[in-house]
């Protein structure tokens, strides 16, 4: 089950008109969602990835949802603890102009979602990585600095790999650590 972004759209629209709130309900989505609706238009994902959505909202869009069912999308809830970004990634977020009136939905920063996906790294993370940086949405700099607000996680020799992975087949640039920090070279 693969979702286009009219796909996605029309199942946040009918989640939040199912939703009643006395104030909008601020969702954080990451991973491929998040590229579909303010990336690439073009990615398909199977799952909205949001970070401790409200019980209720994650239970009206889950898997065995009729909304799932109808849209071919469904909601994914994560703890905000697999999400392997800096701490501060809330506040780079911003909040996509959807028209909903019930929900809000933020998504990282570009940086931080390729530094999300970096913990897992598998094809379809290769891929959508590969297409942010094809529109030029990504540039190895500010990912370096980004990167370096992340220390803890690249001092995971998983997390680290698929760094040094990224940069070197993504931007052919070599990653280093030393003495404490990064740095980039060519290789």
């Amino acid at each position: 089950m693969t979702a286009h972004l009219d796909n996605i759209l029309a199942f946040l629209k009918e989640l939040d008109e199912q939703c009643k709130f006395n104030h909008p309900v601020d969702l954080y989505l990451i991973g491929g969602g998040a590229i579909t609706l303010a990336y690439d238009p073009q990615n398909r994902t199977a799952d909205l990835d949001f970070i401790d959505p409200p019980d209720n909202i994650a239970r009206k869009g889950n898997e065995n949802s009729e909304l799932a069912k109808k849209y071919h999308v469904y909601i994914s809830s994560l703890p905000e603890i697999v999400f392997s970004v800096p701490g501060d990634w809330r506040s780079k977020s911003k909040k996509l102009s959807l028209k909903l009136k019930n929900l809000c939905v933020f998504i990282p920063c570009v940086e931080d979602i390729v530094l999300g996906k970096l913990s897992r790294m598998e094809p379809k993370d290769f891929e959508d990585i590969i297409a942010i940086t094809q529109r030029k949405l990504l540039n190895p700099k500010s990912l370096l600095e980004r990167l370096k607000q992340n220390l803890k996680e690249f001092k995971k020799t998983e997390y680290r790999n698929n760094a040094l992975l990224l940069f070197n087949e993504i931007f052919g640039l070599k990653l280093s650590f030393g003495q404490g920090t990064l740095k980039l070279s060519k290789r």
